[in-house]
C-alpha cells in the first residue's frame, strides 16, 4: 500500500516541518515542540474537506539560491476517509494548460493557479500541498536510515545527468531488492533515458511510486529519524530550509492518525498518460514538445479518479 508512504511523509515531514508555537509562527519561524510525543500536540477536528486532497510536488531545483525550478513531479493523493479508498494520480510535467506546460505554473503564476489547473484535470482540488526539491528528497530517504525498494527490472541509464559539472555518468539498477540511499533514490527517481524500457517519464512516475512504497517499513527503521521522532534533528534541519508547504500543524496531527489505520485502505493509481492524452505537432505549439487531451476535456481521468474512491459494490 503505497500510498500510505506518502501519507507518513505527509504526516511526517508536515508535523516536523510545522509543528510550531504560536508566537514563533507569528513571526513566521517555524519551532519544534520540546516533547518527543506527538501526542502532546493538541489534535483539533478534521481540517479537510471530503475527499482529502494533497498535491505532492517535486522540482528541478538544485539549489535553495535558485529562483527559477519547474514542478516536474505532481502526484495527487486523495483519499476518501468514508469508502476507505484511495487514488494516487500522476500528472505529467508536459500537459499543455493554458498557454504554457503545467510544470511553469507554480513558479510563473503561483499556488493558486496551479491548484485551479489540477482540480480542472482531476476534478478535485488540493487543499495542501508540499514541495521538494532534490536535495529534501535525498535527505529524507536517508533519514529513514535507507529505503528499500524491490526494483521492477533492471535497467542502465548511460546518460543521468552530473549537475555540478553538466556533464553524464552511467548508471545502473539489478532487478530485486536494493536499499538505496538517499543519493541512489534520487537518481532512480530521476533517471529517464534507461534501457528495458525504463526511459520514459511515465516508466519514472512508476519508480517514484515504489520509493514512496518503501517509505512505509523504512520510516520504522531503529536507525530512522523519526522512530522516535528526533525533535532537536528535525528542529535543525527545518531551520536550515527544508520542503515549503501550506500544512498547519492540526493537518498534520490529523494525516499521522492515518498510518494507525492504514490496512484498512485501498488503493488505486492512476496516470494521465497515454490512454488520455496525445502528443501534437510541435509547430502548433511554437516547436514545443507537449501533451493534450485525446478528447478535448478530462472526463474519462476524472471518472477513472471518482470510480477510485467509491466503494466498490459486488453482485450476490
Amino acid at each position: 500500500m503505497f500510498w500510505i508512504s506518502i501519507l507518513i511523509s505527509v504526516g511526517v515531514l508536515g508535523y516536523v516541518a510545522l509543528s510550531a508555537t504560536k508566537s514563533m509562527e507569528s513571526a513566521g519561524i517555524a519551532v519544534i515542540p520540546e516533547s518527543k510525543n506527538i501526542k502532546e500536540v493538541e489534535k483539533g477536528s478534521n481540517p479537510f474537506e471530503k475527499p482529502i486532497n494533497i498535491l505532492l510536488l517535486g522540482i528541478d531545483r538544485r539549489s535553495r539560491l535558485e529562483s527559477s525550478y519547474r514542478t516536474d513531479i505532481m502526484i495527487l493523493v486523495s483519499l476518501n476517509p468514508d469508502t476507505n479508498k484511495i487514488v494516487l494520480a500522476s500528472i505529467p510535467r508536459d500537459l499543455w494548460y493554458e498557454g504554457e506546460r503545467i510544470n511553469a505554473l507554480y513558479i510563473s503564476h503561483e499556488w493558486e493557479k496551479l491548484q485551479t489547473a489540477i482540480e480542472e484535470v482531476t476534478g478535485l482540488k488540493p487543499e495542501r500541498f508540499i514541495l521538494t526539491d532534490f536535495k529534501d528528497f535525498s535527505w529524507v530517504v536517508d533519514a529513514m536510515g535507507g529505503v528499500t525498494v524491490d526494483i521492477e527490472r533492471s535497467f542502465t541509464d548511460t546518460q543521468y545527468p552530473v549537475d555540478v559539472t553538466k556533464t553524464y555518468q552511467t548508471v545502473s539498477f539489478i532487478e530485486g531488492p536494493e536499499k538505496l540511499t538517499g543519493a541512489r533514490a534520487l537518481i532512480y527517481s530521476r533517471s529517464r533515458k534507461g534501457t528495458n524500457g525504463e526511459g520514459s517519464d511515465w516508466a519514472r512516475m512508476q519508480r517514484q511510486h515504489l520509493v514512496l512504497k518503501g517509505m512505509l517499513e523504512a520510516i520504522q527503521q531503529p536507525t530512522s529519524l523519526f522512530q522516535p521522532m528526533v525533535i532537536k534533528e528535525a528542529y535543525k534541519t527545518i531551520t536550515e530550509g527544508r520542503m515549503d508547504t501550506n500544512l498547519k500543524v492540526t493537518d498534520a496531527q490529523y494525516l499521522w492518525d492515518f498510518y494507525k489505520d492504514k490496512d484498512k485502505y485501498e488503493i488505486s493509481s492512476l496516470f494521465l498518460d497515454y490512454d488520455y492524452l496525445y502528443s501534437p505537432p510541435m509547430e502548433q505549439y511554437g516547436g514545443a514538445w507537449v501533451l493534450v487531451s485525446k478528447t478535448g476535456t478530462y472526463e474519462p481521468f476524472k471518472n477513472a479518479i471518482s470510480k477510485g474512491l467509491q466503494s466498490i459494490e459486488t453482485d450476490l
